[in-house]
């Protein structure tokens, strides 16, 4: 998105208007003391940006100023949007705004926050499709993301541009700190708004499948149950002589669909009969099954008998071994050829034995199969013959019956084949859908980062004096820059508040010149810093007045950093970016690079408000 300011404007209770104008695709320094009001444009910028809070000093700027406004281009249209002062210190809610960029002599309320706002963010690319993600204390998932978000990847204030863990502004409030994760992958285009949408409908066609399958199985129980109530009403009728006994369970249905003066005229006698004739079969193959299984035990007995009749024999073949060494008698070999005799009968009777035990239990799962059958057909058949007690029993049953039989018919027809073609319809459409995981457009995004910022480093040089030769390393989770030491994986603790300030310009630029080349839309291109040479004047006593040579040539190397930023992102890549430093060096120290402007210098009597346009 191109993005720049042209203008802020203040109109004072006066009735003065002070006007500071920026460039587009420059780096706009305004520079002076402290305490002349620099650091209050970032807070008027961020106010007149629909901020529900702001720090803008009542002292000396808010007392005498009655509007603040700022004049913007966004994507060739220029825009106004004024907004009076903090009344006791809140925000207010009244709004000036113009779609032509027309700045009047003194604002009036003519619109309110929640129309501009959305008029900007359709510009911003932002509509009711984006949603948070995921919900936190603050966030709830499935709301609108706010264009405020997207803001926290413009700024770089004074309160962390050294610090050494936190990149981001606003990360002491609780709702920015939970909206940077969330919308982090949209802003540098890792995600997209398309495959969040996708995504989403995934997740809604994968949750409805899985309820009509829910639905489905419901259904099939419900007819398991409904077909189980179906054969004891067929039973019963059979008990009626209303259906033949032998008759089937569709065939049965349908006679009970019959009229009823009909069902009434067929009633039958011979459930009972048939009932008995199955029964004595069933006895019948219970005696089977007894009788195979007694033979089996019978055979396991014969066969260990026989075993032992074999051992008892087998000293004969001892007494072959020893025979030298035997006495013999009148009647040895006559003894011995009788026994060995037997011991190789009864050898030859084991080896060519069938094993009939598996036979027979082959024969008695046969059996076991044909009585669960007959079984499951005594179920159905009623023992004896019933008739009804009188016309109103009668007349009962036949409506029960039939009321019963127009549900299953009903349920019939409630066709599996509906929900089936449901879930095959919508199996279509999760298999047409193209859902990126977003997974590998991370890795993607952390290398090029890395090795975007890799050449700032190699820009910077000796400014980070023992890390000049280290290697960027972005953590993703924290989002915030780490330096590794060559050829280690070992992270380095930096120190130095210099250092830490090269570090967070470091990563925004980086992240806006990835962001350029990714082409996402929702974070404007530019950049307000607020003075980057604050590590090198030092605090409290220790106060420079005027800074160390070799300081200044490190500042010097900071402005050279952000006008190759803006050669880079204008000539390699054909693009827009404007960015607003407010600073306390003098314009000598960034005299003869072509991409820095100065705005204003805060020097003397002037500054953001001037002493003689107070409201005394």
């Amino acid at each position: 998105m191109n993005f720049h300011f042209n203008k802020v404007i203040l109109w004072l209770h006066s009735g003065e208007k002070r006007e500071f104008v920026f460039q587009p695709n420059k780096v706009n320094v305004i520079t002076g003391g402290s305490n002349t009001g620099k650091t209050a444009i970032m807070q008027i910028v961020d106010y007149c940006l629909f901020a529900s809070r702001s720090k803008l000093p009542e002292s000396i700027i808010n007392e005498n100023v009655a509007w603040y406004g700022i004049n913007i281009q966004i994507n060739e249209k220029h825009y106004t949007i004024c907004r009076t002062a903090l009344s006791q210190g809140k925000a207010t809610h009244n709004y000036y705004f113009s779609s032509s960029g027309e700045i009047p002599e003194f604002p009036k309320a003519n619109n309110k926050e929640l129309t501009v706002k959305s008029l900007l963010e359709t510009e911003f690319s932002i509509d009711r499709k984006i949603e948070i993600p995921f919900g936190g204390k603050m966030l709830k998932a499935g709301a609108k993301i706010s264009l405020r978000y997207f803001l926290m990847f413009t700024t770089i204030s004074q309160d962390i541009i050294a610090n050494s863990s936190v990149y981001f502004d606003k990360q002491d409030e609780s709702r920015y700190q939970e909206a940077l994760p969330r919308i982090f992958d949209l802003a540098v285009g890792i995600d997209s708004v398309e495959n969040i949408l996708a995504r989403e409908k995934k997740l809604n066609i994968e949750s409805e499948i899985r309820r009509l399958g829910r639905k489905q199985d419901r259904i099939d129980l419900k007819k398991d149950d409904f077909q189980k109530e179906l054969v004891d009403v067929v039973k019963r009728a059979k008990e009626l002589g209303l259906v033949e006994p032998g008759t089937n369970m569709p065939e049965a249905i349908s006679n009970l669909k019959k009229p009823v003066d009909t069902l009434i005229d067929q009633a039958t006698d011979s459930a009972s009969d048939k009932y008995n004739k199955l029964k004595g079969e069933y006895y019948r193959q219970k005696r089977v099954i007894r009788n195979l299984k007694q033979l089996k035990n019978e055979y396991v007995s014969y066969k260990i008998a026989l075993k032992d009749v074999q051992d008892s024999l087998k000293p004969i073949e001892y007494l072959n071994q020893k025979y030298t060494e035997l006495i013999k008698t009148s009647i040895y070999y006559e003894v011995i050829s009788a026994l060995e005799a037997d011991f190789t009968s009864i050898k030859s009777d084991i080896k060519n034995r069938t094993p009939i035990d598996v036979n027979i239990f082959d024969l008695i799962r046969e059996q076991e199969k044909a009585v669960q059958e007959i079984q499951n057909k005594l179920n159905k058949i009623p023992k004896e013959n019933k008739s009804f007690e009188n016309d109103k029993e009668k007349f009962f049953f036949l409506g029960e019956t039939k009321a019963k039989l127009d549900i299953y018919k009903a349920s019939d027809k409630q066709a599996p084949g509906e929900i089936q073609a449901q879930l095959e319809a919508l199996q279509s459409s999760l298999d047409s859908l193209h859902v990126m995981d977003p997974t590998e457009n991370k890795a993607m995004f952390v290398k090029l980062l890395e090795e975007t910022i890799q050449i700032y480093i190699n820009f910077a040089g000796d400014v980070l004096e023992n890390y000049q030769e280290f290697h960027p390393v972005f953590d993703y989770t924290q989002k915030a820059l780490l330096l590794r030491k060559p050829m280690t994986d070992f992270i380095e603790n930096v120190g130095s508040s210099s250092n830490h300030m090269f570090m967070h310009l470091f990563l925004f630029l980086g992240l806006h010149e990835t962001i350029k080349r990714k082409k996402a839309p929702f974070v404007p291109s530019y950049l307000i810093i607020d003075q980057p040479s604050r590590p090198y004047w030092g605090e409290g006593e220790k106060k420079k007045e005027k800074l160390d040579r070799g300081d200044e040539s490190k500042i010097r190397r900071a402005f050279e950093l952000l006008n190759d930023f803006m050669e880079r992102i204008q000539i390699k890549l054909a693009s827009e970016f404007q960015m607003i430093v407010f600073e306390h060096v003098p314009p000598s120290t960034w005299e003869g690079l072509k991409h820095i402007h100065l705005v204003e210098e805060f020097v003397g009597e002037n500054a953001l408000i001037p002493e003689k346009l107070l409201n005394r």
